[in-house]
């Protein structure tokens, strides 16, 4: 029934013997806050001086926005107006109102505490640590309200009692109940032109009313019974509701953000579990035709189950660190992320560490995720799959681009990627295997590759079209003067002799690079080895060194020295290693 009552009406009519209530997916009471800096007023003081005041001092009629409810047989379920109740609820307290006017939150207790409290007027002062959104506004709202009556009026009591009569018989609105389950629909609709609602809000709120309708002969019970149906449902909606917001609050927490690397309210969780079922955009309609059906609370109840599991395993990844740190590189260097997520994570059956630690392996070789399932077939003996099979294509030519003395200048990436994965592979050997956390924001932030023995430190000859000797060094500047010092090395001197084949390298090779934070590469500028050195291991208070977390760049340079030799045996021994991982004969 639609229809334009009193405020009077709404409490003492609509609401007698009633609990107002605030469902789960409402947002908290932020009455009292400007909405932009350009804003003069917040809503409390707008709608006590623009509004309500006026009103009272010229004793007309005051038409506020509709409030749209869904009445029950002990409740009326606030779909929208919970901020214009709770305001009206805080003024006429404020007021004196004796009547019954009962506010409950579903899951916010510590607000449902605040409304029941004796003292609720007594002391309303700011508190600037205080932990609650919702108590922070209540308290403010209520000083915006005493500081306006207490300026609007000479005699307080009376102006209380006057205006309190004038606002119940005089504030008037469009009052709106619709069907229990159009609620989350109608409120999404209805803060179309607000902020409204995300997709996971709303999945939520509908899950939560599902888990916990009532079956069909609940009509049919006794009074005694309906009673214990209806706590349980309580319990449960409330158990289910809590545990949502603790997988709101881990995936939103930063540490869980720079491993996922993802922007989304509940991280992948939601859209990868409706990928388990069928691929498309996440959107509330797609879940709720895949999930959610009305007439079956059970549906409910095992999509929440299915949530659970899935969000452990995401837990369970970030809490096990080669597990945390594999995740974590494929998430950076491989290609169809999303896919990944739902091999790994959403599988009816979670892959295994050993599947996981190849994934990472060929991920860094260029493969795609399909790339990687063919290649699985082609190992377990597929032969189409082995016609398919390009691991051996990009082996080839990652190893190529490896082996390159313009590495540094040409295939730049590519040496990104395999610093990255030997630092990593690192700290996946410490302690006692079990792993370290890796820190990826060498990844994400400023990462540079550092020369080992500086560019600017090597020097090389060539000679021009008319035969003239010419001079230069690594960073392609001329010399003038072919009289370089002790900290100078050429590069014809970068190679060594292994097994009587003769290696060579250049100071651009991967012989000579390593991973390192911008900020620190900057503060070597072109300075020797030994400099270079000292600077990574005791560094001056001024500065903050956070590559030494890198234990692959650490172990570069803690060796005695670095000369053109040590350029061409870190270039083999780096090469070497490769070839093994991949596992191919030298």
């Amino acid at each position: 029934m639609n229809a334009t009552i009193t405020l009077r009406d709404y409490i003492e009519d609509k609401g007698k013997g009633k609990v107002f209530t605030i469902p789960n997916y409402q947002r908290g009471y932020v009455w009292g806050k400007k909405t932009k800096e350009s804003d003069k007023k917040d809503a409390v003081h707008y709608i006590l001086e623009e509004s309500l005041i006026p009103g009272f001092l010229n004793q007309i009629p005051v038409f506020i926005q509709g409030i749209t409810v869904c009445e029950k047989h002990n409740e009326i379920i606030l779909i929208d107006g919970q901020q214009r109740t709770t305001f009206f609820y805080l003024l006429l307290k404020y007021l004196g109102y004796e009547g019954k006017f009962q506010i409950n939150y579903e899951i916010r207790e510590e607000s449902n505490s605040f409304f029941s409290s004796e003292n609720l007027l007594n002391d309303f002062s700011e508190n600037i640590e205080e932990e609650f959104q919702d108590i922070h506004f209540f308290k403010k709202t209520l000083r915006i309200i005493d500081s306006i009556i207490g300026e609007k009026c000479k005699n307080k009591y009376q102006f209380k009692l006057n205006f309190l009569n004038y606002l119940l018989n005089n504030v008037r609105f469009m009052y709106i109940d619709i069907p229990e389950d159009k609620a989350t629909k109608v409120f999404s609709m209805m803060n179309g032109s607000k902020a409204q609602m995300k997709n996971e809000e709303l999945i939520k709120a509908e899950l939560l009313r599902l888990a916990s309708l009532n079956t069909p002969d609940f009509y049919r019970k006794s009074d005694f019974e309906k009673h214990a149906i209806e706590w349980d449902n309580n319990m449960l909606r409330s158990r289910y509701a809590r545990e949502w917001d603790k997988w709101l609050q881990w995936w939103n927490r930063n540490d869980v953000k720079k491993l996922y690397k993802h922007s989304n309210v509940m991280g992948y969780l939601v859209s990868s579990y409706l990928n388990t079922k069928k691929q498309e955009e996440l959107s509330f309609e797609n879940f709720k035709n895949q999930f959610l059906n009305e007439q079956k609370s059970i549906n409910a109840k095992q999509t929440f189950d299915g949530l659970r599991r899935l969000q452990k395993r995401f837990e369970d990844a970030f809490n096990n660190s080669k597990v945390y740190n594999w995740v974590g590189a494929i998430l950076r260097i491989g290609k169809n992320q999303d896919k990944f997520i739902q091999w790994y994570f959403a599988a009816e059956s979670k892959p295994s560490d050993t599947d996981l630690e190849n994934y990472y392996k060929w991920s860094f070789l260029g493969l795609t995720h399909d790339e990687i399932e063919t290649h699985k077939k082609a190992l377990s003996g597929d032969e189409k799959a082995k016609e398919k099979d390009v691991f051996d294509e990009k082996y080839d030519a990652l190893y190529a681009e490896l082996d390159s003395n313009k590495l540094y200048n040409e295939y730049k990436e590519s040496a990104f990627h395999l610093l990255l994965r030997l630092n990593i592979d690192e700290d996946n050997k410490q302690n006692q295997g079990e792993g370290r956390v890796f820190d990826f924001a060498i990844w994400d932030g400023n990462r540079s590759l550092e020369h080992i023995y500086p560019k600017s430190k090597v020097w090389y000859e060539t000679i021009d079209p008319n035969g003239n000797t010419l001079y230069y060094t690594g960073d392609g500047t001329e010399q003038k003067d072919p009289n370089f010092d002790a900290t100078y090395i050429k590069r014809d001197t970068c190679k060594v002799l292994i097994d009587n084949d003769e290696y060579v390298a250049s100071e651009h090779s991967i012989g000579n690079l390593v991973l390192l934070y911008g900020k620190n590469n900057s503060s070597f500028g072109n300075e020797t080895f030994d400099k270079k050195k000292q600077k990574f291991f005791e560094p001056s208070e001024k500065e903050i060194f956070e590559s030494r977390h890198l234990l692959h760049t650490i172990y570069k340079f803690a060796q005695s020295q670095w000369t053109g030799e040590q350029i061409a045996k870190n270039k083999y021994q780096t090469l070497k290693e490769f070839k093994e991982y991949y596992g191919k004969q030298n």
